[in-house]
């Protein structure tokens, strides 16, 4: 089923054919353009600046000489008319079947009072149609923007009828307002997954992080959405942290997060683990340092092996040392299985050259070389079989996000322009993948900003943090932008 058959199933036929050149106005859906939704209604939300209001010069042209726009309407029954009863003439007498809303005959044959209140009902009429016909025009090309983000290249047909549409909504919005520069809301399709891309998931954020987390959870929520979290960066307690995050109300309690590292693990299988156990041969010794710490050392009283533990004894890491000089280091989960083990210069100890990472069932899955002798990531099979390589954690990240995280979703991606992969998660574009970056603030990574006003990224939507954000990109950038302000909120005190 195509986007817009889709569509039009899903609202019930209230979007017209896009084939079909008169326009029927779509009604708002109650999830992505409920009256929460605040900008389509109000120009001051979006930015724009500008209030139409019945006495509007462009309105009074659009009711004399601009009627060729195409679109009739019908206001209805007047205030004080019977059905069938023609309009009042001057000089004809007045009904007088509801005194109570007629007013009393004072000789003069004018009731002005009558027809002025008359009239000033049918501009309030007139001006609240205009509102629900800039909000349906305005929500519909929203619409189209989304078809146009998330169709492939190849997809002429929809891609044709799509921008055919927008043409003919941009024609209604000048001739009925005097202009189509308005910026649209952002399109929330409920059939789609919606995720949150971190880097990494901060154990202590800060208040700007707590503070966008919690308003896109609360604007998602007031369309009826959540959105599920991605985080890319090696954290054995993530999981602990997301705990924490819901508990802190920044994320929806049924949200989930899938971390790369774990996914690429399995530690999400929920399989039965055998936790490791120390090496020890019959001549070492062991020398106790503290509750969290001992050394293992051997029959020369020298120095093999330093054991760490967590605060509930449970083995966390074990570093190997060779002369006194470290040689690797063994990282446990918190199941107390191996996780990943790092390999040190024996030359220079603080310098990591390789790190291996390991599945539950204790299969290397990744590679990760610091030198030039071989490929910087090497991604394995369950069989230990070379699955592929990779120059960059960029160019890991968007394989796993493509082949294996997204792969069977349609997806949209918020990720803030902040973030270190935000560029090159805009390839996944290509892919079918809805990237939309979130802007906090206009001053952030200027770089980043600069290319969006510009063009230089093709980004036609935009999530801002604040309507002075959402005002400052409406007026600068280049192309036209759907932006969506995020709606603010009062963040809570962050307890880990």
């Amino acid at each position: 089923m195509s986007f817009f058959d889709r569509k039009k199933k899903d609202t019930d036929d209230n979007y017209s054919d896009l084939n079909n050149h008169s326009y029927q106005n779509p009604q708002a859906d109650q999830n992505n353009f409920g009256p929460n939704q605040g900008s389509y209604n109000n120009d001051q939300n979006m930015g724009m600046g500008t209030q139409f209001t019945p006495n509007d010069q462009n309105f009074n042209n659009n009711n004399g000489n601009n009627g060729n726009a195409g679109n009739n309407y019908y206001f209805g029954q007047q205030p004080n008319q019977q059905p069938n009863q023609q309009p009042i003439q001057p000089g004809q007498p007045q009904p007088t079947s509801d005194q109570t809303q007629q007013p009393v005959d004072n000789g003069t044959g004018e009731d002005w009072e009558y027809t002025e209140q008359n009239l000033q009902n049918s501009l309030d009429q007139s001006a609240d149609l205009k509102s629900q016909l800039r909000s349906q025009l305005l929500a519909d090309r929203s619409y189209c923007n989304h078809v146009l983000r998330n169709v492939g290249s190849d997809q002429i047909d929809e891609r044709k009828q799509a921008m055919g549409r927008i043409t003919e909504i941009n024609t209604s919005l000048k001739d009925w307002f005097g202009t189509d520069e308005m910026a649209n809301e952002i399109y929330m399709d409920s059939n789609r997954d919606y995720y949150v891309f971190t880097d990494d998931l901060s154990a202590n954020p800060d208040s700007a992080t707590s503070s966008m987390w919690q308003q896109l959870t609360d604007s998602l929520a007031e369309r009826g959405l959540l959105a599920n979290a991605i985080s890319v960066t090696y954290n054995d307690q993530v999981d602990q942290t997301w705990m924490n995050y819901q508990n802190a109300g920044f994320v929806d309690g049924n949200a989930y997060l899938m971390n790369m590292y774990n996914e690429l693990q399995g530690r999400n299988l929920n399989m039965p683990v055998t936790p490791a156990e120390i090496p020890f041969d019959a001549d070492y010794r062991v020398q106790h340092v503290s509750d969290k710490v001992d050394k293992i050392l051997n029959a020369d009283d020298k120095l093999v092996m330093e054991v760490s533990r967590s605060s509930n004894h449970q083995l966390q890491i074990i570093r190997h040392y060779k002369d006194n000089s470290l040689l690797s280091r063994d990282i446990f989960d918190v199941n107390g299985v191996i996780s990943a083990t790092q390999f040190y210069d024996h030359r220079n100890s603080n310098k990591v050259v390789r790190e291996n990472f390991y599945r539950q069932d204790g299969t290397l899955v990744l590679i990760k070389s610091y030198t030039g002798d071989e490929p910087y990531i090497q991604l394995f099979s369950e069989g230990n079989v070379l699955i592929s390589t990779f120059d960059s954690d960029e160019e890991l990240i968007v394989w796993w996000m493509k082949n294996q995280a997204l792969k069977q979703n349609e997806a949209t991606v918020f990720v803030s322009v902040n973030s270190e992969y935000y560029k090159k998660l805009l390839t996944l574009r290509d892919k079918g993948i809805e990237v939309i970056p979130i802007v906090m603030k206009q001053s952030e990574n200027a770089d980043a900003i600069s290319d969006l006003i510009d063009g230089t990224d093709k980004v036609t939507a935009v999530l801002a943090g604040t309507d002075q954000v959402n005002t400052y990109l409406n007026k600068n950038a280049k192309n036209k932008l759907d932006i969506t302000t995020l709606k603010d909120v009062d963040t809570p005190v962050y307890k880990e």
